[in-house]
């Protein structure tokens, strides 16, 4: 392995925020990815194989823009840095730093600090009504807060309403002491705290006895309409579908909606329906709401913190295989070209479902993928479609639709489309030419997992029955193919 040597200066006012107390920071970079790094009057030395050495110069050249902004620099920062740097997108981590929200009473600046999250505050301010999803330590509430909070100190909105459903834990209202008020303070404590934190106590206070900010259960929201109001309501797995169709009939003229939950944290009765969970599937359609499904990749806690997450993940994803036929992808892998840090397998599988989700498609399906080279696509084009030229993607569906997305033909005895002994529905195939993820990951400044998995969105609409033969039809495409690729965090940064 050859050894290369890095060079890039770090100021000595900016070392020790960049390298982190006792060089914490610094070590993880070096355990990750695998480099030594040697600090020497301002100049730091990397070395270790090129590529690597290279990466952890770019993942140290975005710490010290944080820490030129004046940023402190976190664990969580130099984490996702790294986690952004295995994707290409290290430029990413500094353009978030751009957005700022505002400021909490002790000056402290409150931004975005993820793609997902940042995603999650674009979309408040695009849509009226929002729904941000996600686990623990993802930041739903507590930016949510801030972007009312700031809407309401901009004379956006004349009130901020904050509401949760007074379920928590398996326990009841009754057995707690003291008055309603009293009963129900608990649960909406950390809207209080974020409040407190963000507003100061004396103006929440001021505010709230003037009816400006008001803080209660959501039974309290039936009959009422809320106009020119910042509305949040927060633990939305813990509704009914009554609840959340009640909720959403509420707004009125000039208000902004943003509804929080954790689908995997519900304290509902066993067998009850949560109405976050069927809000997201009846409202995926309207365009004028806003989707956002944040990940472990945005906890922003702790660090252990998110590795608690990607346990419980991962175990509910094992528990779900055991009860339920997963679907099938037939995946081969012939161009020996690998994205770095990046699972391939899983992410087309992470793909391909979340294109079967958003397409509401209502079978078991099985896919054929193909990843081969340049020579290897422009065989199968010259074969299949006497087309002589190696192209990036090649989709071959098995279905003849009717209109995108009918699955209903698939009911035709004729069909001969679901597998005789699995019973999956046959999609099709897809051919992906590696080198051209990474020719046009460089053409269009991407990462490459962003590429890849664009691709496996375009083709997997193709075999839905999409086409781009025309304008209507383009725009269409490139609509469902932005969603899919967002509500996975999938986002195109500039490089």
């Amino acid at each position: 392995m050859n050894i290369a040597e890095t060079l890039i200066d770090i100021p000595a006012e900016h070392e020790r925020n960049v390298f982190g107390q006792f060089d914490v920071f610094v070590k993880k970079i070096e355990q990750t990815l695998k480099v030594s790094v040697i600090p020497r009057d301002g100049t730091v030395k990397i070395l270790g194989p090129e590529n690597r050495g290279r990466q952890a110069a770019r993942v140290l050249e975005q710490l010290l823009i944080l820490s030129r902004r004046g940023n402190v620099i976190q664990e969580q920062n130099v984490d996702y840095a790294l986690a952004l740097s295995m994707e290409g997108q290290e430029e990413a981590l500094t353009e978030i730093d751009r957005d700022l929200i505002c400021h909490t009473m002790s000056g402290k600046p409150i931004k975005p600090k993820t793609l997902g999250q940042k995603r999650y505050v674009d979309l408040i301010r695009e849509r009226m009504i929002v729904f941000g999803t996600g686990p623990a330590g993802t930041g739903k509430t507590y930016l949510a807060m801030a972007m009312a909070i700031t809407a309401f100190k901009n004379n956006e909105v004349s009130r901020i309403i904050l509401t949760r459903p007074a379920i928590e834990a398996g326990e009841k209202l009754g057995f707690l002491p003291g008055d309603l008020q009293s009963k129900v303070d608990p649960y909406l404590r950390p809207l209080y705290d974020a409040l407190y934190e963000i507003m100061g106590a004396d103006s929440f206070l001021k505010n709230m006895e003037r009816g400006l900010i008001e803080v209660a259960p959501l039974a309290y929201m039936r009959g009422r309409t809320l106009d020119n109001a910042y509305i949040i309501l927060d633990e939305a797995q813990n509704t009914t579908p009554a609840q959340m169709k009640m909720f959403l009939t509420r707004i009125g003229f000039g208000s902004k909606v943003i509804v929080t939950g954790d689908s995997s944290q519900k304290d509902l009765p066993f067998g009850a329906r949560s109405g976050l969970d069927v809000a997201l599937k009846v409202l995926s359609r309207v365009e004028e709401i806003g989707f956002c499904a944040l990940t472990s990749k945005d906890v922003v806690r702790h660090p252990l913190v998110q590795k608690i997450v990607q346990a419980y993940d991962s175990r509910l994803w094992s528990a779900g295989a055991e009860e339920r036929m997963l679907m099938t992808i037939n995946l081969e892998d012939e161009s020996k070209i690998e994205i770095q840090g990046t699972d391939l397998p899983a992410l087309a599988r992470k793909v391909i479902e979340a294109a079967l989700d958003y397409e509401g498609c209502p079978y078991e399906a099985e896919v054929s993928l193909l990843l081969t080279d340049n020579a290897g696509i422009r065989k199968i084009n010259r074969e299949h479609r006497n087309i002589d030229r190696a192209t990036d993607v090649l989709s071959f569906p098995m279905l003849e639709y009717d209109s995108p997305s009918d699955f209903s033909c698939a009911e035709a005895e004729a069909c001969g489309c679901f597998h005789p002994d699995t019973g999956e529905l046959l999609l099709g195939d897809i051919i992906i030419s590696m080198e051209k993820v990474r020719e046009q990951a460089k053409k269009y400044r991407h990462g490459e997992v962003r590429e890849f998995a664009f691709l496996i969105t375009h083709s997997m609409l193709h075999l839905f029955g999409y086409d781009h033969m025309e304008t209507g039809e383009a725009k269409e495409m490139e609509k469902r193919q932005e969603a899919i690729l967002h509500s996975l965090n999938i986002l195109r940064i500039l490089r």
